[in-house]
């Protein structure tokens, strides 16, 4: 068994607001596992040492709304097929962990690509982040994931869903499949060409169901949830967390702190098609969220200043939204109202929580993977600082970038 420590650095071990100053911290190159930390002089006895010359170090960031494989069929002048969507997402993968993301949560990909590549993966390794995978969401008929794909039109889109009854099953078939997140499709959404953002499309007892079908296998559920009544639904449903959350209420925000449920606001989405997307997406889209978008902020905003707990999410994949940018919604996330403390721990403790990891990942404290980025500048001082284009990577102890 050898160790690794990697020394004069500063430490955002990121359980609590401080850095540990010129810190170490030791490796086991077998597990990929801190096994011890400090501060001064290194105590412990390693095989090799890494000088970190004073930059910082802080958690891999955790993702929890991703669409990896996501694909601009009329853009690319490509159908979308598994093939495409699975080479795209393997692409998304690396080119995510080289912007410093260690972990996914996934939440909607076509033809199932994320759950079958994890489920390869063992067997068939490729570079990425860890995945919590979700496959096709579950939509209504007309909904914001009503979509067919493929030669023949076939469904692989999403699970288009009438009743409970439909919703269970859509549940059963995840979990046969090896999902370990269900997403709903609450509300209408902007990408979606038939709706508004207020309408309501799943019911509450639908949305019921897919917890308590989820729940008892162990999964996690997710709700894309914009307009007022369809959060509401989402969070008396007992969802895990509501994704977007434009118009949440006062009341919801309650019930959320009550509940324990995550708010993954996805700012960095709405930021990019308000600002870049003229032009260059349809109208309706566009002006959806030019209209929405001045609300979007300030509801965010209360529901961090309340105390609801966070996660940090993108829509990877959406409109000028890769990956590898999630650094991004750091500094969207303290333009709502986060301090600069609440963004990071969204990031990494607060996103591990959600996925039912925070074990293993999302702090650098022993016992937990050795998942870290080394940064120039400091980043409780400015989360911009993670968007270094140069930052390097490591994902259990090992450089990747």
């Amino acid at each position: 068994m050898t160790k690794t420590a990697f020394v004069n650095c500063n430490l955002f071990v990121g359980d609590r607001e401080q850095l540990l100053n010129n810190a170490w911290f030791v490796v086991d190159n077998e597990t990929g596992k801190l096994t011890a930390k400090g501060t001064g002089k290194l105590n412990v006895a390693v095989e090799q040492q890494v000088d970190l010359d004073g930059q910082y170090v802080m958690s891999g960031l955790i993702n929890a709304h991703t669409h990896v494989g996501l694909v601009n069929a009329a853009k690319d002048h490509y159908p979308e097929t598994e093939t495409l969507v699975t080479y795209k997402a393997l692409k998304d993968l690396k080119n995510g962990l080289k912007g410093g993301v260690t972990y996914i949560r996934s939440c909607g990909v076509p033809f199932d690509v994320d759950v079958k590549l994890k489920n390869m993966r063992n067997d068939y390794p490729f570079e990425g982040p860890g995945m919590r995978p979700a496959g096709m969401p579950i939509s209504i008929l007309g909904g914001h994931a009503d979509q067919s794909l493929g030669e023949n039109h076939e469904l692989n889109a999403s699970h288009l869903v009438n009743s409970p009854d439909d919703v269970r099953k859509a549940v059963r078939e995840q979990f046969k499949k090896g999902a370990e997140n269900i997403k709903l499709m609450a509300t209408g959404g902007i990408m979606s060409q038939g709706d508004q953002i207020d309408d309501t499309e799943l019911s509450l007892e639908e949305m019921k169901m897919a917890v308590a079908e989820a729940h008892s296998k162990h999964m996690t559920v997710c709700a894309h949830a914009e307009g007022r009544l369809g959060i509401h639904y989402a969070v008396v449903a007992g969802v895990d967390s509501v994704e977007h959350g434009f118009y949440v209420s006062d009341d919801d925000i309650e019930l959320m702190k009550q509940q324990g449920t995550f708010l993954s606001p996805t700012l960095i989405a709405g930021h990019q098609i308000a600002v870049y997307g003229k032009g260059k997406m349809t109208d309706f889209s566009y002006q959806k969220m030019c209209q929405h978008v001045d609300a979007f902020y300030p509801h965010v905003g209360k529901a961090i200043k309340a105390g609801v707990k966070l996660a940090l999410g993108t829509d990877a994949g959406t409109f000028m939204n890769p990956l590898e940018s999630t650094a991004k919604e750091l500094t969207e996330l303290v333009r709502a109202g986060a301090s600069n403390y609440q963004a990071l721990h969204a990031a990494g403790l607060g996103s591990a929580e959600l996925l039912q990891i925070d074990d293993e990942y999302g702090s650098l404290e022993e016992g937990k993977y050795a998942d870290f980025l080394v940064l120039k500048d400091n980043p409780l001082r400015d989360v911009a600082a993670v968007e270094q284009a140069d930052k390097q990577v490591y994902q259990h102890g090992m450089r990747k970038f």
